[in-house]
C-alpha cells in the first residue's frame, strides 16, 4: 500500500495577521517552525522514503523542521493558487471588497481577480498526486507505527487552499462542509492497490501481500489515474501540530 502524508506548511507573519498570501514568499514565523517539528513527530512515525515541497520556501523550511535524513524534491505543481490581486491583502478586506466572489473562491469555484482559475490549480495538483502514487514504486516500504505491514511512504509539504483542493479533487472530502486546513495540520491518504475495504477485522488488514516487492513495484508503475482516484481513501484529516504538542 501506498501512504501519502499531506502537511501544511507552518504558520507565516502573513498569517498571523490575517493576509492572502497565494504564490508570495513568505517566511515562516517562530511559531511556524514550532508547528513543523511538531508534525514531525508524526511524520518520523511514519519513515517516508520520499519528500516532496512546492516552489514556495515555507515548505521547504516546514520540511526541513522534520528532521529526515532526505533532501526533498521541489515540484512547482505543488504550490499554492496564485490569488492575484488578493495577494498581500487582508482577508476582511477581501470579503468586504468582493462578498460574493470571495465566497466562491472559498468553495472552489471562483477566481480572485487576476489570478488562478480553481480548474487549472486542481488540474494540476492532480497531476503533481499521480505522479507522486506512481514514483513509490521506486523506493523501499518502511515500517510505519500504526500499520503491521510496511508502507511505501511519502510526505508532501503543500499549501491550505492546495490540499483542500486535491483531497475535494480525488472525492475524499466537500470543500463546503469542512474547516480550513490548520498551519502545519496533517492530513493522510492511503492508497491500497485494490478497491476493496480496508479494515483490521480483514485477514492482513484487507491488503493483499502476496506479490513480490519487485510485482508490486511493477503494479504501482502501471497504475491509471482511474485507478488512483478509485483506490485512494482518506485516512486522516487536518491533525494539529499543537495536538501532538500536547500529547508529548
Amino acid at each position: 500500500m501506498i501512504r501519502i502524508l499531506l502537511v501544511r506548511h507552518g504558520e507565516t507573519e502573513w498569517n498571523k495577521t490575517h493576509r492572502l498570501q497565494g504564490q508570495s514568499s513568505i517566511d515562516l514565523a517562530e511559531t511556524g517552525r514550532a508547528q513543523a517539528r511538531a508534525a514531525g513527530r508524526y511524520v518520523r512515525s511514519q519513515n517516508p522514503s520520499q519528500g516532496y515541497v512546492s516552489t514556495l520556501e515555507r515548505t521547504a523550511q516546514t520540511y526541513a523542521e522534520f528532521g529526515l535524513d532526505h533532501a526533498p524534491e521541489v515540484m512547482a505543481d505543488l504550490a499554492e493558487q496564485n490569488l492575484g490581486d488578493w495577494e498581500g491583502m487582508k482577508t476582511a478586506q477581501a470579503k468586504e471588497q468582493h462578498p460574493e466572489l470571495y465566497k466562491a473562491w472559498k468553495s472552489g469555484e471562483g477566481t480572485p481577480p487576476g489570478g488562478e482559475a480553481p480548474e487549472a490549480l486542481v488540474e494540476r495538483l492532480m497531476a503533481a498526486f499521480f505522479r507522486i502514487v506512481r514514483a513509490a514504486a521506486d523506493v523501499p516500504a518502511t515500517q510505519s507505527a500504526d500499520e503491521k505491514h510496511p508502507l511505501r511512504t511519502a510526505v508532501v509539504v503543500s499549501h491550505g487552499t492546495s490540499i483542500k483542493a486535491l483531497l475535494e479533487a480525488l472525492g475524499l472530502i466537500d470543500r463546503t462542509r469542512v474547516i480550513s486546513v490548520t498551519a502545519g495540520a496533517i492530513s493522510v491518504i492511503d492508497v491500497p492497490l485494490h478497491g476493496g475495504p480496508l479494515s483490521s477485522s480483514l485477514p492482513k488488514g484487507g491488503l493483499d501481500d502476496s506479490q513480490t516487492p519487485e510485482q508490486e513495484a511493477e503494479r504501482i508503475r502501471g497504475l491509471t489515474d482511474e485507478q488512483i482516484l478509485a483506490y485512494a481513501k482518506l485516512r486522516m484529516f487536518n491533525l494539529s501540530p499543537e495536538v501532538l504538542t500536547q500529547l508529548e
